[in-house]
């Protein structure tokens, strides 16, 4: 029975366990949990060719956050291509921020690319691309 469980327990580089972080990374970014978000960044991250580090990184969304008291996220086109404990995942993303009433104030969509690695039982993006559309 304990093999059993710990057999359970083991956690494997799957395309399902990477999608489920991409949607904590959006849910992470609609309630504006900068923490949540970071979770999920690698502590050598590099954004946008190395415009950006993780410490960057978190400058930027604290911006967004501050600006808008409601921001939307939504995913397009997602494609994840895995390579063992290597991903790489494509996709469109429309972020709306706005003072949180009915309509979004603002919105950009953006293309992007991101690289994804399987540490410790868990995926992290390890760098990111992003350009608007």
């Amino acid at each position: 029975m304990a093999v059993l469980a710990a057999g359970g327990c083991s956690h494997s580089p799957s395309e399902e366990a990477l999608r489920a972080r991409l949607d904590a990374l959006q849910t992470a970014g609609e309630t504006r949990d900068i923490g949540d978000f970071m979770d999920i960044v690698a502590e050598d991250f590099s954004g946008n060719n190395g415009e950006f580090d993780r410490v960057g990184l978190e400058r930027l969304l604290r911006l967004v956050a501050m600006r808008h008291k409601s921001i939307g996220v939504t995913r397009t086109g997602t494609t994840v291509e895995m390579h063992g404990e290597l991903a790489i995942v494509k996709m469109s993303i429309l972020v709306t921020g706005g003072a949180g009433g009915l309509l979004p104030e603002t919105g950009q969509l953006f293309e992007t690319t991101s690289n994804w690695r399987f540490v410790d039982g868990e995926w992290i993006v390890g760098s990111a691309t992003w350009k608007p559309m």
